[in-house]
């Protein structure tokens, strides 16, 4: 679970599940600076859970640190 347990059990915004995912990219040194700029970019265009373009980039970010850690 690479969600931070201050996460667990509350309300989260799109933008606190961005900057968690890439804390954990920065931490095992993952390059994937387009997604990174991606999802900031696209929190500032809609940082609600309805924007599909975000949560696509979540889960390549995701698939990223699945895969690496797997």
């Amino acid at each position: 679970n690479f969600i931070n347990a201050n996460l667990q059990n509350k309300e989260v915004t799109m933008r606190e599940i961005v900057e968690n995912i890439i804390e954990k990219l920065d931490y095992f040194e993952i390059e994937c600076e387009d997604l990174k700029e991606d999802a900031y970019a696209e929190l500032e265009v809609n940082e609600f859970p309805d924007n599909q373009y975000l949560w696509a980039i979540i889960k390549s970010m995701a698939e990223l640190l699945e895969q690496y850690t797997a």
